[in-house]
């Protein structure tokens, strides 16, 4: 049986993660689920974005937990992506419910919160994730995640039946860690897709160090990783900007102490006070320990690796048999697990004239 395919952030390959137009691709596709993340404006609005700042996905510079939501609106989070997305707005929460209403889970990271609302407390947040969850109608579909436990843990006291998910880093190596595509792009490893490059003009002639060192350069000329138009200089910034938005208030020290506390995570999950349905890892955790998926997976909570994109990645973490995968590249997981896949005809629809989303 084929894993449950969720699209992160919606089809954030093809469309600007975290909106409409993205939630309603991925549907479109015929994903299981949909994950997006949520977070207070100054005005306590629950809006749908990653990061606190704007920077990297709008028009402006902003901090979100110090703008209204009328301030957010005014933004452009699509343009970024490309023209054809020109003129997205940054969801509501509600919105985004909407968009992703005809799936069967909606996987929601709830961050906590920053700036104006930080003299909110875990029980007040808690209760306002469950107000906003049950008055929606889409309950039932919801898994409740968060990188913050004690919120976790406040929700399932308020409303036991609630499924809860527990997003993980684990550790700070291996979500740092360059991904197996940039490895295999250096010849430091081997594999399907470095004997691909090697058929199309990897020079096997010169010794390892001055090929990597010819990579290296060449990577910085063109910006790509593995032909997926995914700058290594982005990379890292979306994973340090990551590190701040999922453990947001923390030094250094905080943060790696945390790490340290989930090394273990199948000791980790059974000290909670609290019994998870889903375990969320960053997904090179996965390879930190082949046998995580099923240990976990033995205790009765589902594994949802995060978020697994590239093709050596991802035939590596179906070989472990998650019950989930979570990843921005739907479309690529759907072709590998099915070779005759075709996009949708509503999907291509979309993709020609993304207006057609709003």
């Amino acid at each position: 049986m084929r894993p449950k395919i969720i699209a992160h952030r919606g089809a954030s390959h093809l469309a600007p993660e975290n909106t409409v137009a993205a939630f309603r691709l991925a549907a479109a596709m015929g994903v299981d689920g949909i994950e997006f993340d949520t977070l207070l404006t100054a005005d306590n609005q629950l809006v749908v974005h990653h990061e606190y700042i704007t920077d990297l996905h709008a028009n402006a510079n902003e901090v979100i937990p110090w703008c209204t939501l009328d301030q957010l609106r005014a933004l452009d989070f699509g343009s970024w992506k490309s023209p054809l997305y020109a003129g997205e707005k940054i969801p509501t929460f509600a919105e985004a419910l909407e968009a992703c209403s005809d799936v069967d889970t909606i996987q929601v990271e709830f961050k906590s919160p920053l700036g104006a609302n930080a003299t909110t407390d875990q029980d007040a947040f808690a209760e306002r994730i469950l107000e906003e969850v049950e008055s929606s109608g889409l309950a039932g579909k919801i898994v409740v995640t968060s990188f913050n436990h004690g919120i976790l843990s406040r929700v399932k006291k308020l409303s036991p039946h609630q499924r809860v998910g527990v997003l993980t880093l684990n550790s700070v190596d291996s979500y740092l860690a360059p991904p197996p595509a940039l490895l295999q792009t250096l010849g430091i490893i081997d594999g399907p897709e470095a004997r691909l490059m090697e058929e199309n003009g990897f020079d096997a002639s010169l010794p390892a160090g001055q090929q990597a060192l010819r990579t290296l350069v060449d990577l910085a000329q063109y910006a790509t990783l593995n032909g997926d138009e995914t700058s290594p200089v982005r990379w890292l910034i979306d994973r340090l900007w990551a590190l701040t938005s999922d453990h947001p208030g923390e030094n250094l020290f905080e943060l790696l102490l945390s790490m340290a506390s989930q090394h273990d995570l199948p000791s980790y999950l059974a000290s909670l006070d609290f019994v998870p349905e889903v375990l969320s890892c960053q997904y090179n955790t996965c390879f930190r320990d082949r046998d995580l998926v099923q240990k976990v997976q033995a205790a009765g909570i589902e594994v949802a690796p995060w978020p697994v994109d590239g093709v050596f990645d991802l035939q590596s973490i179906l070989d472990m048999d998650p019950v989930t995968i979570v990843t921005n590249r739907p479309e690529r997981l759907f072709q590998m697990l099915d070779p005759d896949f075709e996009m949708p005809e509503a999907a291509a629809a979309l993709l020609a004239d993304p207006s057609l989303a709003r």
